[in-house]
């Protein structure tokens, strides 16, 4: 039913099918706002790229599809430290939920602690997240649970109405526009430190808290992010950020980082949070967040640090 092949680096000759796969997954998840992948995404040093093909099958009702040997699924190792895959995938949309994925793993399996790691990638762990904790991982997870793969971690994206805002306390510490080079790195910094496992969008508008480069807070907010929601489109926040027990200014950065949505028009926020920080769970909803969606991240062998790049879309 399939075959399969493992680059190092991708030729120019796999460029014109994957980027048809890539490009048509994306149109088609879109709405649903799974994350894409691109050819030209920034990747880590010794990234492992494998191909799947499905082999041509006459009982495919599209007649096309039935004569060709086709690109069906590409999956993406990028190596982090500790020996940590951090693994993305993506099935093409007309060949889901057609067994493709437990196929693939049936195949290749998940022996981590061999010779030259996982597969040759030289990984001995590996970590995904499952957007929307979606029923196909959970069945890909339930079916190789003897293999190890467990759920290690739970991100919540929280939804607000953008209308009347709460009042900012005065006597809480005071929240500012970044407007040097310092503050933007030390905001960086804490993001990193955070775990923050998104990139933070070019022209995010960046507020923060503190003295300098001594900052007591960060948070991003891009109204341009166009997220579809139930409720409308969303402008996204990306934090808020804080040191270890510097919770004081949770409250304010959200509240401030709200404004410039209302300010664009925009009816609704949208945010992402570990489920597991308390403190911002509770300023979030405090405030009038509500639960739109929870992504997992699931892993087998070691976890290390558990926030990494999402699943893309479908795995069935």
């Amino acid at each position: 039913m399939i075959d399969f092949e493992w680059r190092t680096e991708l030729t120019a000759a796999d460029e014109p099918e994957l980027q048809h796969l890539l490009r048509s997954a994306a149109a088609y998840d879109d709405e649903a706002g799974f994350p894409q992948l691109h050819l030209d995404d920034l990747m880590s040093e010794g990234t492992s790229h494998l191909l799947v093909w499905l082999r041509a099958d006459p009982r495919l009702d599209d007649t096309e599809l039935a004569l060709a040997h086709v690109l069906a699924a590409y999956l993406r190792v990028q190596p982090r430290p500790g020996g940590i895959g951090e693994v993305s995938y993506v099935v093409r949309p007309e060949f889901r939920s057609r067994g493709i994925t437990t196929l693939l793993l049936e195949k290749i399996g998940l022996e981590l602690n061999v010779d030259g790691g996982w597969q040759g990638t030289g990984v001995t762990a590996l970590r995904v997240w499952a957007r929307g904790n979606h029923p196909a991982a959970h069945r890909v997870s339930m079916r190789f649970h003897h293999c190890g793969i467990s759920t290690i971690a739970l991100e919540w994206r929280l939804l607000m109405p953008v209308r009347d805002l709460p009042a900012i306390d005065p006597d809480a510490p005071a929240v500012r526009r970044a407007a040097t080079d310092a503050e933007r790195s030390a905001a960086d910094q804490l993001w990193q430190e955070h775990g923050g496992r998104e990139a933070i969008p070019a022209g995010a508008e960046l507020f923060v808290a503190g003295d300098g480069a001594e900052l007591t807070g960060a948070v991003w907010v891009a109204p341009q992010a166009g997220e579809q929601t139930e409720y409308g489109t969303a402008g996204r926040i990306y934090g808020p950020v804080v040191p270890p027990g510097n919770q004081e200014a949770l409250r304010t950065l959200l509240i401030t980082a709200l404004q410039p949505l209302r300010d664009a028009g925009l009816r609704v926020a949208s945010t992402v949070v570990d489920s597991a920080d308390w403190p911002v769970v509770h300023e979030a909803r405090l405030l009038g967040f509500m639960h739109d969606r929870t992504d997992v991240q699931y892993a087998v062998g070691a976890t290390g640090d558990t926030r990494s790049l999402p699943l893309p879309a479908e795995v069935d």
